[in-house]
């Protein structure tokens, strides 16, 4: 429907590209070439998508090397029963984690800014958690019903979202496996944003798979508050462009944005990182203006973004974007333009996040979080991502730590004096 494949205006998933069901394509050893000439002529660049699934192949064949080298060393037996040993490990040092959290049931409730086609309704993530001994539910029985848009999630999505959180609480001692998920029971109410019918359209999913993981965080801070930090903005903002133009003739360019993290006891945010269910950063500008028709004016820390606290929620960034010929599509996917992410302990939140469209005529149209544009040369994309919430009372922040953000320009005197010089 758009070029980079996540329109946010999207209502069925019909619109979102092919669905293949499980084929191979190697089988026995043998390359299938008639599924890749049937997926080539669905791609707007063929060429670039073959790279990418061949480098997957690649990295595949080297996995299946090195499991049968392993196996010839050790023999069939001995490797599957280590297998089977770190699994058990695994889920029995998880289930240790989970039983020094308190038993009790922990509610916590967040909001993506809508679904990309109501555009004024927010939708509602709400999780209850519930620990007793060595087990823990996550009950999403208080979440939205399945949106129109393209932002509900599978249930392999939430369950995305529970394991990040099992692997926050059961610590980076604990090898990462399959068996630190086998404490976990999700409760997932049908025709619900996150156990919808076809056809459904999934195409933004990973928006709601992050707010669904810092819902889960933040209930469970409520029973361990020392171990877990303020909201995070939880943002992988997506920025699609397409287009035909002289320089680059027909491209794709996705550009992805971060935000900040929330702020903990004893440690401020990170500026501009990924956090969650998901693992990238920003797109370098190289990269965007050597395989784009764009230039980027401006990139930098967005000032005043993290929360306040004893503790400073992470800054998101800010952009300014030119389109330098021709016309191009852009799909923007957004989040945090109307929730802001929580402070915790006393922390303030942190900033929302914004985006404009600045006309070459001079007009400024805002984008309410997500939409579906065509800009022209001399238009501009200035956006900022939101910033991470803060952690305990802004006024026990030491002027130190004050000292140094003025300087490093992460904060403004105006906002110093306002957020951490009033009593």
């Amino acid at each position: 429907m758009t070029p980079g494949s996540t329109p946010t205006n999207a209502t069925e998933i019909f619109q979102e590209g092919l669905r293949i069901s499980p084929l191979k394509l190697v089988d026995a050893g043998v390359y299938n070439h008639r599924i890749m000439r049937l997926l080539r002529l669905n791609v707007r660049l063929p060429a670039i998508f073959t790279g990418d699934v061949n480098a997957q192949l690649a990295a595949c064949r080297i996995g299946e090397r090195r499991l049968k080298e392993l196996a010839d060393t050790l023999g069939t037996d001995q490797t599957v029963a280590i297998f089977d040993e770190l699994l058990d490990r695994s889920e029995h040092l998880t289930r240790a984690a989970i039983r020094a959290i308190p038993d009790g049931e922990y509610a916590y409730v967040d909001f993506l800014d809508n679904d990309g086609v109501d555009l004024d309704d927010p939708v509602r993530i709400e999780v209850k958690v519930v620990v007793a001994g060595d087990s823990i539910v996550f009950d999403f029985a208080g979440t939205s019903g399945q949106v129109k848009g393209p932002f509900n999630c599978m249930p392999s999505g939430a369950l995305c979202g529970a394991c990040f959180a099992m692997r926050a609480i059961g610590g980076s001692d604990v090898p990462t496996n399959g068996g630190c998920f086998r404490p976990i029971e999700l409760r997932l109410p049908p025709r619900s944003l996150v156990n919808p019918e076809e056809p459904a359209p999934l195409g933004c999913r990973t928006a709601t798979i992050k707010r669904l993981t810092g819902t889960i965080l933040g209930a469970l801070r409520q029973a361990i508050p020392d171990r877990l930090p303020a909201d995070s903005a939880a943002q992988l903002i997506n920025i699609d462009y397409g287009g035909t133009v002289p320089s680059h003739g027909r491209f794709v360019m996705t550009q992805v944005l971060v935000s900040g993290s929330g702020a903990s006891r004893g440690h401020d945010g990170v500026d501009v990182i990924e956090t969650d269910a998901t693992n990238t950063g920003n797109v370098p500008v190289e990269a965007v203006e050597t395989d784009s028709p764009l230039r980027i004016n401006t990139l930098s820390l967005a000032p005043d973004s993290g929360g306040a606290g004893e503790f400073r929620g992470g800054l998101g960034c800010y952009q300014d974007i030119e389109v330098l010929e021709g016309e191009i599509t852009l799909a923007y996917r957004g989040e945090r333009h109307f929730s802001a992410p929580a402070g915790a302990g006393g922390g303030l939140p942190g900033a929302l996040s914004f985006a404009e469209i600045h006309r070459v005529n001079g007009d400024v149209e805002p984008i309410r979080s997500k939409g579906v544009v065509r800009c022209v040369k001399g238009d501009r994309l200035v956006l900022q991502s939101a910033g991470g919430g803060g952690y305990g009372d802004p006024l026990a922040r030491s002027r130190s730590a004050i000292a140094r953000d003025i300087a490093d320009g992460k904060v403004t005197r105006t906002q110093a004096e306002q957020s951490y010089m009033n009593s």
